[in-house]
């Protein structure tokens, strides 16, 4: 090769290394650009995660302390027996107000909470019955104020006790009797309650016979006959809005305690919908529009949310309708009997006459002032003595220490969450380290919040934590609430727990 070939070949070759050299650079500057580039945007995500999540836990924090006293003071003026009818009436008029605010704040933070994969549900023992009489004495009234009629059946042999989340159930509720109501005008609304015994998983059969069916007129039908039977039905409870209260003595002890589907069925004889139309009932914010009224109704998130509840509840959710006949939704849940059987407090009086032989006295404490005379006029209520009141869980625990130190213990303490200077869950730690130290019986810690996830609420109630609470309120809370908790822990006979860990309300 000539001196001058090789100098040329020399060159190009040179220039081709530098070439790829500076490409291999600049494409692994490019990678590690890129690389940090995902990583900051998993880091923004994580962190509009977090916001969003703080954000929505504070706002229902605020949100349930106002609708806690609202609601609780309502209550609280219910029970007073010098009252007109008049009066009676308006206060009546509040309470179903003031339940269906709470439920329209439920379903708009819920919908935040589907974003952000935070749904959360908290199965506990439940007496349907109960519950069923809770939710009927609110839905009965929305129908009631239509002018529609309105019955709830509920079948007789359900066990008496579910492992369910009853405030969940209750949003299902509302959510499909609320729509239900927006688009009858005329006719009514009817709820069953069923049980289909040995039933684990929810499948197609759960759901026959199928009402409004477009395939089979024979199926529409026997639905029509059974729903018709069953208001006459001996093995049923009816309800409607003169006859609020399930006869106790009329249950039937279910044939076995195994897992079984909870069927709910809310049909209504409302303007009914195009099959279009029922594809879309699902989704967020579609609002289905009512040909009576030219008008779309609603906010479109309460069958979004029932769906996601439904799901989470690994049951599932169907929807059947005919243009001008009505709308049906069915509801099937698998659903496991309890083994506790908790106090049987029903009212506010059957707690009062266990609560007062005890001579509880009890602290409050609570850094909103208006919560703590709401929970101070409720435990009065139920004839328990408010021997002191705390507005941060520092202040708790000094006041419980220098009781503590004097041999003059309390029964009772009632403390929030989210407080300043010391929160809830610290005080209830440094309460229950001091019971440790002076022996003795330990008081009852009740922990009331408006901000609380499920972690947070079993790590509360765990009796091998350090929080070691007995019970944990949600709030709204109601005087039922609390001194059914407070009935079930002092009198123990009538309380047969066979778990490893307490039960907590919701």
């Amino acid at each position: 090769m000539e001196p001058e070939d090789f100098v040329r070949s020399f060159t190009y070759y040179t220039n081709q290394t530098i070439s790829f050299s500076v490409i291999s650079v600049i494409l692994t500057h490019f990678m590690i650009e890129n690389a940090y580039v995902r990583i900051s945007e998993a880091e923004t995500k994580r962190e509009n995660f977090e916001r969003q999540k703080n954000f929505l836990l504070g706002f229902s924090h605020e949100l349930r302390n106002l609708i806690n006293s609202l609601m609780g003071n309502v209550k609280l003026a219910t029970l007073e027996t010098a009252l007109s009818d008049k009066v009676r009436e308006l206060l009546l008029n509040a309470e179903v107000c003031s339940e269906l605010l709470l439920h329209m704040v439920n379903n708009i933070l819920d919908t935040g909470k589907v974003e952000i994969g935070d749904l959360e549900i908290n199965p506990s023992p439940v007496r349907i019955y109960e519950a069923m009489e809770r939710v009927w004495s609110v839905c009965s009234e929305l129908i009631k104020r239509k002018s529609l009629r309105g019955s709830l059946k509920i079948q007789k042999n359900i066990p008496e006790v579910l492992n369910l989340d009853h405030y969940r159930l209750t949003q299902i509720f509302l959510n499909l009797i609320g729509n239900a109501v927006k688009f009858t005008d005329a006719g009514g609304i009817d709820v069953n309650v069923e049980w289909i015994d040995n039933g684990e998983k929810v499948n197609e059969k759960c759901f026959e016979p199928h009402p409004f069916s477009e395939e089979s007129d024979f199926d529409e039908g026997i639905f029509e006959k059974k729903q018709a039977f069953s208001l006459f039905d001996e093995n049923f409870f009816s309800l409607s809005f003169g006859s609020k209260k399930i006869h106790k003595e009329q249950l039937r002890p279910p044939h076995s305690r195994i897992s079984g589907i909870l069927k709910i069925i809310v049909c209504d004889t409302g303007v009914g919908m195009d099959p279009e139309d029922v594809g879309k009932l699902f989704q967020r914010f579609t609002q289905v529009t009512s040909d009576v009224s030219k008008r779309k109704l609603g906010t479109g998130l309460g069958l979004f949310i029932t769906k996601e509840l439904v799901q989470r509840m690994k049951g599932d959710i169907k929807v059947y309708s005919k243009k001008g006949k009505g709308t049906a939704f069915i509801i099937c849940l698998p659903v496991e009997p309890s083994l506790e059987i908790g106090g049987n407090f029903s009212d506010v009086e059957s707690m009062k006459s266990v609560i007062s032989r005890r001579n509880l006295r009890a602290m409050v404490v609570d850094d909103q002032a208006y919560s703590r005379t709401l929970i101070g006029d409720f435990l009065s209520n139920l004839q328990v003595n408010v021997t002191d009141i705390g507005e941060n869980g520092l202040s708790a625990y000094l006041k419980f220490m220098e009781r503590s130190n004097k041999g003059d213990m309390l029964n009772i303490i009632t403390l929030d969450l989210d407080m300043p200077i010391l929160n809830g869950k610290v005080a209830a730690q440094r309460i229950r380290e001091m019971e440790k130290q002076k022996g003795g019986r330990p008081c009852m810690i009740i922990i009331i919040s408006g901000n609380c996830v499920d972690s947070e609420i079993k790590e509360c109630v765990d009796k091998n934590g350090l929080v070691k609470a007995d019970a944990f309120l949600k709030k709204p809370i109601s005087i039922e609430d609390l001194g059914r908790v407070i009935a079930n822990h002092f009198a123990p006979c009538l309380v047969q727990k066979t778990g490893s860990s307490k039960s907590f309300m919701r």
